[in-house]
Parts: structure tokens; C-alpha cells; sequence
């Protein structure tokens, strides 16, 4: 089977006796094939010379998947199907257990134990990690829920939520709470509006005018109000896709290829226009503008391999390499000495410029500057430590310059992980 798009680029599609997509040949020959067992699952995966496998239990569950690098994740199941252990490709091992209901009791994470806790209408109410409540749910008596609260170093924080008669979500506030004295630190409170579609077409925020949002047919965008004030309209082709946008003294007009790509942009001024190219296989390859051309090369996976700069004054050219599972590696044209071949584990322990150290939760914890050998800067092996809590946030950041500290910050978060407050 073939298919030709509006340019007469040709795909091509194969399939087995029973009905199976087994390859995918491009335009430009290039072929993803997919082989499956005798039940129809697929058990790998082919694109570029790189494969990618997976293995079944007789049950027909995903119990072994196996990288382009030859690394293993692993899958176990209960009676009932439901997932109870994952072991990655970096060895980090999750694990789960839940009720005779099915629903979540207690999670395991290299050394982070968390318990579920529900109520009678099996609503979740607060949850524990290594003994310690994490957040509590509160519902009213039509099962809405109401507020969200949690600890946040220290500091208890806080989302609470209104609804109209229809149950729909009409306003939120965030609170921040004095650690020790529990006074208000901070709030915010967001109100929101509907139009006469069902449609959130207004947020009034604390002390601001009100963000409107005009749509037409089934919720489209066709413009916002900052109170009174236009600030963007849009207009649309009959695919509703972004044709023109103006705001203020500025027009952005926007047009397509018949593929549907992006073509160019042109805003106002010929210096700020923009002209895109595609490859047959639908890859950008090419953006062009009045002061420079930026060109992309592919690898046969589709993996970009190089990024070319050009400008009246420049010519600067980024390759880029990876192993066969999509990490990146040290370019051998800069880099002709090292042996590196792969990152077993899909972590990234150096580059051209850091040395990177991880948790047995995969989170980045430090990050350090490289100096190459014979190169002396100012500003130099200076190092990020970045610290997480038991929902894997960043809560502390520090940069240091020979172990002398110059930078220090603490993050809180809302119950939602939304980052509150900077100190």
C-alpha cells in the first residue's frame, strides 16, 4: 500500500498474512520495520539499523523491554494484572501494592515508602512518605473537592477551590503559611468565568484586570482582553489553523505548505522574516531569514546529527552524536580521543563542558564545570548541587567556586507541584 502526500512524496506501507503493519518505507527509502509473535504483540522495533525489543509472559504482558544500547527494564504483575514491580535501565527499582479493590495502598521508591489512604466513597484524603503526611484532600458533601494541603520545607501551603451550581471550577487560592506561627505569608486567588457555551472564556487574577479570552465555533481562539484592552487577534483558514496575528503595532502573518508545515513567518519587517524547508520525510532541515541560514541534518533514525549557522559575519558548525538509544556522546571530530560508545544506563555522567552525578532516583545532584586540560578561565570548577524532596522537586540549590559558596536558593511548592515561592 501507498500513499502520496500533496507534494507526490510517496510512503509506503507493508503488512503481514494476519494483518500486521511490519514496515514503513519514507520517501526517501529509509524503512522502520516492526516484527510480532504469534499472537500479533510486537517484540521489536527496527529504524535505522537501531532495534528496540520486547519480551511476554503467557499471560501476554510486557515483562522485559530492551534498549537500542542492549539495557533491560524490567515489568512483574499480579494475579489481577496490575503492575507491581519496575526496575529500569540506571537499576532504579519502583514498587506497588493495592487493596483487594485494586485501588493504590503503598508505593516503593529505592528507600521512599508512601501509603495511600482513602474514605468510605474511596476518595483519596492524605497520603504518608516514610511516615510523614505528605498531602491531605478534603471534599464537601456533594464529593467536590475543596482544599489541597501539604508541608513544603516547613512551610504549610495550601490550594482551595470554589465551584458554581453546575459544579464547574470558579475560583483558586494558594496560601503560604508561617512555619512555627502558622500565619499568612502569601496568597493568590484566581477567579474564573464561563461563557454561554461551557467554555472558560475569563480568569480575573489578585488585584489585575480581567483576561478574557474570545473564541468562536466549538472554543477556537480568536483573540484576549486584558480588561478592556485588545491584546491579540487572531485569524484563522478554514482548518482553523493561525493565519494572522496582530497585536498592537504588529502583524504576524503565517502560511503552510500543502503538507501542512510551516512555511514562513513574516512580522512587520523583512528582517523578521522566516522560511522554512522540509526534507521528504517531513524533517525540518532549513530556516531562513534576512541575517542568517540555519540548516539540520538527520541521521537514517531521524535523529538530528548536525546544526549549521551562517550569517554575513558567520559560520559555525554544532554536530551532534549519540549512542544507539538517543544519549548524547561526544562528537568524534572534537573529541577524537574518547572511547565512549554509550550510556548503559541513559544517564549522562559527562560532556564537553559538565561532569553530572546522580541519586539512586535518577535526579541530577551535581553538576561541575570541566575545564579542558591547558585551558585557564576565570570563573572556573565551579559546581551546582541540587537537593529534591520525596516528590523528586528541586527544594535547594547551591553554586560553589573552590567549595566557597556564591549562590543559594530554596524553592516551595503548591500541593499541585507548582512552584510558590523563591528565597
Amino acid at each position: 500500500i501507498a500513499v502520496k502526500d500533496t507534494q507526490g512524496h510517496e510512503t509506503r506501507y507493508e503488512y503481514n498474512i494476519a494483518g500486521d503493519l511490519t514496515a514503513v518505507i519514507a520517501p526517501d527509502g529509509s524503512r522502520n520495520g516492526t516484527q510480532y509473535d504469534a499472537w500479533g504483540k510486537a517484540i521489536c522495533t527496527t529504524q535505522g539499523g537501531l532495534t528496540r525489543s520486547m519480551e511476554y509472559d503467557a499471560a501476554g504482558r510486557v515483562i522485559r523491554l530492551t534498549s537500542e544500547n542492549g539495557s533491560h527494564t524490567t515489568f512483574r504483575y499480579d494475579v489481577l494484572d496490575r503492575l507491581i514491580q519496575e526496575t529500569g535501565f540506571d537499576g532504579r527499582t519502583q514498587r506497588y501494592h493495592h487493596d483487594l479493590t485494586g485501588k493504590l495502598i503503598r508505593s516503593e521508591d529505592e528507600g521512599l515508602v508512601t501509603h495511600w489512604h482513602y474514605d468510605e466513597a474511596d476518595r483519596l484524603t492524605h497520603r504518608t512518605v516514610n511516615g510523614e503526611t505528605a498531602e491531605r484532600w478534603r471534599y464537601d458533601e456533594r464529593g467536590w473537592l475543596t482544599d489541597i494541603s501539604h508541608i513544603s520545607e516547613g512551610h504549610r501551603v495550601a490550594v482551595y477551590y470554589g465551584y458554581d451550581e453546575k459544579g464547574r471550577l470558579t475560583g483558586e487560592r494558594q496560601t503560604v503559611h508561617h512555619p512555627q506561627t502558622e500565619a499568612l505569608l502569601w496568597q493568590h486567588e484566581t477567579r474564573h468565568a464561563y461563557n454561554a457555551q461551557g467554555l472558560a472564556n475569563r480568569c480575573i487574577p489578585d488585584s489585575l484586570p480581567a483576561v478574557e479570552w474570545l473564541t468562536y465555533g466549538s472554543g477556537y481562539l480568536a483573540g484576549m482582553k486584558l480588561g478592556d484592552t485588545p491584546l491579540v487577534e487572531y485569524t484563522r483558514d478554514r482548518l482553523h489553523r493561525e493565519t494572522l496575528r496582530s497585536f498592537g503595532r504588529y502583524e504576524l502573518t503565517t502560511a503552510y505548505t500543502p503538507a501542512g508545515q510551516l512555511q514562513s513567518q513574516h512580522l512587520n519587517s523583512l528582517l523578521s522574516d522566516r522560511d522554512y524547508t522540509w526534507n521528504d520525510n517531513g524533517e525540518l532541515i532549513r530556516i531562513s531569514s534576512p541575517r542568517q541560514t540555519r540548516s539540520y541534518s538527520y541521521s537514517t533514525t531521524g535523529r538530528l546529527t548536525g546544526v549549521h549557522t551562517t550569517a554575513a559575519n558567520l559560520d559555525i558548525r554544532i554536530p551532534y552524536a549519540t549512542d544507539p538509544a538517543g544519549n548524547r556522546l561526544p562528537d568524534p571530530e572534537l573529541h577524537p580521543d574518547s572511547t565512549l560508545s554509550m550510556w548503559p544506563d541513559n544517564r549522562i555522567a559527562r560532556d564537553a563542558h559538565y561532569l553530572y552525578r546522580y541519586d539512586r532516583h535518577g535526579r541530577l545532584t551535581e553538576k561541575t564545570d570541566l575545564i579542558p586540560e591547558g585551558v585557564i578561565r576565570t570563573d572556573d570548577e565551579r559546581t551546582h548541587r541540587y537537593h529534591y524532596d520525596s516528590q523528586h522537586r528541586l527544594v535547594h540549590y547551591t553554586r560553589t567556586q573552590y567549595e566557597e559558596p556564591l549562590v543559594e536558593s530554596r524553592y516551595l511548592y503548591d500541593p499541585l507541584g507548582r512552584r510558590v515561592a523563591k528565597r
